[in-house]
């Protein structure tokens, strides 16, 4: 048994028709996938906080000195 992923566009008619048919075979396995939800920024931010993934300066000359900025 192979495993094939197919795009098939649901709003033309033939799309639908096409799915209806892959549908009404029993040979065949079909399941519909969903995209992937990209996270936001935030939700990127967060996840770094909660991971600990987070750098605290007490001002920012500190973080200006740690970077080798002279201001």
């Amino acid at each position: 048994m192979a495993t094939y992923t197919v795009t098939i566009n649901e709003r033309t008619c033939s799309g639908r028709e096409l799915v209806m048919r892959l549908n009404n075979m029993p040979e065949i396995k079909f399941e519909k996938m969903t995209a992937k939800k990209r996270k936001s920024g935030l939700d990127e931010a967060l996840e770094d906080v909660k991971a600990g993934r987070v750098t605290e300066y007490e001002s920012v000359d500190d973080l200006f000195e740690k970077l080798g900025i002279d201001v």
